[in-house]
């Protein structure tokens, strides 16, 4: 697991929601340049911490990956609940371990939206263009 890796910091999210990116909260008005990216699997799939602004979980992360069409890339948001976000993030101590040629299970430290950590796990898996919460 990848909490170990990152270190006993905190539980696991307790609920997590992965949405498409046609959204205003994808917007780049909505990155957080204090942490604002980080990259794994070659630069191929990409972390982009946003805040909204939002008084309640401002906080959603922004994740791309290579489309499996190769058309154009792939986007999701993922955020706490349906319509709530996270308190901030901390990508630099995000770490990620492949699952498969094509797949990258990744943990992102990360505070919840009453500050507490929770630490957010995920799947990326780039051949199918999915971001899946195990």
């Amino acid at each position: 697991m990848l909490g170990v890796a990152i270190g006993a910091l905190a539980g696991p999210a307790a609920a997590q929601h992965v949405s498409e990116c046609d959204t205003p909260l994808a917007s780049a008005r909505n990155v957080d340049w204090s942490d604002p990216t980080r990259t794994f699997a070659n630069d191929r799939v990409r972390l982009v911490a946003l805040d909204s602004g939002a008084e309640e979980g401002p906080g959603r992360l922004l994740v791309t990956f290579p489309d499996p069409d190769g058309e154009r890339e792939g986007c999701r948001l993922i955020s706490a609940e349906d319509g709530i976000g996270y308190g901030g993030f901390s990508l630099r101590r995000a770490a990620a371990r492949y699952g498969g040629q094509h797949a990258l299970s990744i943990g992102v430290p990360a505070t919840d939206a009453a500050g507490d950590p929770v630490l957010i796990e995920f799947v990326v898996d780039w051949a199918a263009g999915t971001v899946e919460i195990p």
